[in-house]
């Protein structure tokens, strides 16, 4: 097949300036939240025209959602493969506390750009859409987590019957619900710091988990 001279050149150029647009807006959402990422911020942080943007994401929300969407599996993984690799060492307990102490700040970006999805329908369909074909998801995290503790189980330091994906869930679960609440009421329904949040909720998953593995299994 032959290649139009110029259009190889002209795919790169678009790739990389997309790129280019994302890396702004991932940098400008951790160093400031969902408030710092305006489009102005985006274009001034590339050196581009603001009109730029738009040739690439239909709005400002299309490019935050793409952004979460493209870059966060990179940012939970590499926390969610050091818990993994803790699986036998240590208590349970403190491999969770490090674990959340590490994600909370993750959620509290993610919450608001949820939030918003909410008021959204359409560009929440296209989002689910994008995240199932390139095979992610909520879903596809939990599983990832949950390996940590069917690695626990197969050690034999949580027993069996229980369920590992349901641990997972709340192990992130609250963990996000905070962060939603702390967004849309400017209060902390916990009344806990980060650290303290990490704390208690490692001590109540933990202490369950590891005192669920000194009971008999049910037949």
């Amino acid at each position: 097949m032959s290649v139009r001279p110029g259009t190889l050149a002209r795919a790169q150029k678009t790739a990389s300036t997309r790129e280019q647009l994302i890396d702004a807006a991932e940098r400008l959402m951790c160093e400031g939240g969902l408030s710092a990422l305006t489009t102005q911020k985006v274009a001034k942080e590339c050196g581009l025209a603001e009109g730029t943007i738009y040739r690439h994401f239909a709005s400002r929300e299309e490019l935050l959602v793409t952004t979460l969407r493209e870059r966060l599996p990179g940012e939970f993984q590499p926390h969610i493969d050091t818990l993994v690799e803790k699986a036998g060492r240590g208590s349970i307990e403190a491999n969770l506390r490090e674990f959340i102490a590490n994600v909370v700040p993750i959620y509290s970006i993610i919450a608001p750009v949820l939030g918003m999805l909410a008021a959204d329908p359409a560009l929440a369909a296209r989002n689910a859409d994008a995240l199932h074909s390139d095979g992610g998801g909520p879903g596809r995290t939990l599983d990832r987590i949950a390996a940590y503790f069917r690695e626990e189980q197969r050690l034999g330091r949580i027993p069996g019957d229980v369920d590992a994906r349901t641990a997972a869930g709340m192990l992130v679960g609250f963990c996000f619900y905070r962060s939603l609440i702390q967004h849309l009421f400017r209060e902390d329904p916990t009344q806990l710091t980060d650290d303290g949040l990490s704390r208690e909720l490692a001590r109540i998953l933990g202490r369950g988990v590891e005192a669920a593995a000194s009971q008999p299994l049910r037949s």
